[in-house]
């Protein structure tokens, strides 16, 4: 029994340190050049995120975790859509990017993410941080949010605000990403992740053996687009008790 604890603690700590490398290098060889060439050319985003697309499917490949969608994404071409999950793993940002693909998202994260090397500073470029201590800062995400939403580009946000305890199934929901849905009248698309946690789970212990992991599929339940034209602000806790119970039934009926 202690060989087997003894080889399960190995396993962890060597696939926890594979994970850091794969991101490591598929952001030097990927992620880097990619932003390069955006800067270099003006390219616009869209072209920027197709690098992005690969990355995270590298990074999921490389971890033997395999995508498994009950679904397709019920989404029109150039329409702009707010879409939300639970947030449970480090790959949930690759499992997201990887589930969307073809429309292009940005996320809306924390600034403390801009302290990260080579990834913090590529991702103040092209996402959309926000100092939740300043009010000052999210009329700015209200601001670059409009902008995007309206050149086509979708926003892609994990409304419980942070990665929960262990042991919460999930967080209750923060109103911004609905606040955003209805003030811009754009659909809501909830994406319910089902596998993260027991995959991968985020790193409570720390980074040798502090997560546990294992490769296998991904599975992501995909919802039709809620829509919210005729919608007004009063309607957003509505509107998230609704999402976050959809996520909250797939989880419990996994």
């Amino acid at each position: 029994m202690k060989l087997v604890k003894a080889l399960k603690y190995i396993f962890w700590t060597l696939y926890n340190i594979w994970f850091y490398l794969l991101v490591l290098v598929s952001t030097v060889i990927i992620i880097l050049p990619s932003f390069i060439l955006m800067q270099i050319t003006g390219a616009h985003y869209k072209k920027f995120y197709m690098g992005g697309v690969l990355w995270s499917d590298f990074i999921l490949f490389g971890m033997g975790m395999f995508p498994r969608k009950d679904r397709m994404l019920k989404t029109e071409k150039n329409k702009a859509y707010i879409f939300v999950a639970n947030h449970v793993s480090m790959m949930d940002v690759m499992l997201f990017v990887s589930t969307i693909r073809m429309n292009p998202i940005i996320f809306i994260g924390k600034k403390e993410l801009d302290k990260i090397p080579i990834f913090g500073y590529i991702y103040k470029k092209t996402m959309i941080l926000v100092d939740r201590s300043s009010n000052e800062s999210k009329k700015k995400v209200f601001a670059e949010t409009k902008k995007k939403l309206n050149s086509g580009i979708s926003i892609a946000l994990f409304p419980e605000g942070t990665v929960p305890d262990e042991d919460v199934e999930l967080a209750p929901f923060k109103h911004g990403a609905f606040t955003m849905a209805i003030e811009h009248q754009v659909p809501v698309v909830p994406l319910s992740f089902l596998d993260n946690k027991k995959r991968f789970p985020w790193s409570y212990g720390g980074l040798v053996g502090g997560s546990k992991g294992s490769p296998g599929k991904l599975r992501v339940n995909i919802h039709d687009p809620i829509e919210t034209k005729g919608m007004i602000k009063e309607d957003r806790v509505e509107l998230s008790e609704k999402v976050r119970n959809i996520i909250l039934n797939d989880l419990r009926s996994n």
